[in-house]
């Protein structure tokens, strides 16, 4: 079983819903509670209308975080967690609060690429629809661009990210945004200028680099975290009207 956390907009009846994935950094803080970030989202997606459920993939595991494992080390993969969003989702609509045809997937890093995966691939159980719509913040596509013939978005797909990434480079990303638009299928991407990995946490203050992250575009060297509040409130505008959009 997996642990979630609950956040609901004031309003009565039934609401469109949104699942959460986080990063390789978990979902919570030190303090026990949800992190900034997870914290700062779902209450601007509650304010607006929104059932939030933040999930956690790591604790019942016995995980903290996998930032610091390296990639062929880590027990707990990105594919791994397509199944943690499907449970989530079919939680979601049991709930007398929630609209069951309108729900959405977001995540962040590796939670955003659990949200690659799960939007291009039939969602269970058979016959019944899947995500209705999906963002991802700073994914990696690394592998994903290589086999671009291969992502198929079944759902309107956007993408947030910063250009100077080192931890998940946009460039990747971008290319198989191009293709896959290219092809007809639903998916966009927004990249700012500038801007680093972790650009819309609202608890980070400064430039950072964090050495002990093995992976990364530079291997050993560490990566960047950088706030960017700019980038991060044009994010909150964009995912707001992207949901309205393929929500309503």
């Amino acid at each position: 079983s997996l642990a979630a956390f609950l956040i609901l907009p004031h309003l009565s009846g039934r609401h469109p819903a949104v699942v959460m994935l986080h990063g390789c950094g978990g979902a919570f803080g030190k303090d026990g509670q949800l992190n900034a970030r997870h914290q700062m989202w779902g209450e601007f997606l509650a304010e607006k209308g929104y059932v939030a459920l933040m999930l956690d993939s790591f604790g019942e595991r016995g995980l903290r975080q996998i930032c610091t494992t390296p990639f062929a080390q880590r027990t707990l993969k990105e594919a791994d967690r397509v199944a943690d969003a499907h449970a989530a989702l079919a939680y979601l609509r049991q709930l007398p609060q929630v609209d069951p045809g309108r729900v959405a997937l977001l995540g962040w890093s590796h939670g955003g690429g659990v949200v690659l995966n799960a939007i291009s691939h039939p969602a269970p159980p058979p016959g019944m629809p899947g995500f209705a719509a999906a963002v991802s913040f700073y994914p990696g596509c690394t592998a994903r661009s290589q086999r671009a013939d291969r992502f198929h978005p079944y759902a309107p797909l956007l993408l947030l990210m910063g250009e100077s990434d080192d931890w998940t480079p946009a460039a990747p990303c971008q290319a198989l945004a191009v293709t896959v638009a290219a092809r007809g299928e639903p998916m966009q991407m927004v990249a700012y200028p500038d801007t680093y990995h972790d650009f819309d946490n609202p608890a980070l203050k400064a430039k950072r680099v964090r050495r002990e992250v093995p992976n990364g575009v530079h291997p050993g060297v560490g990566v960047t975290t950088a706030p960017n509040p700019q980038a991060r409130e044009d994010a909150k505008l964009r995912v707001q009207a992207f949901l309205a959009e393929h929500l309503h």
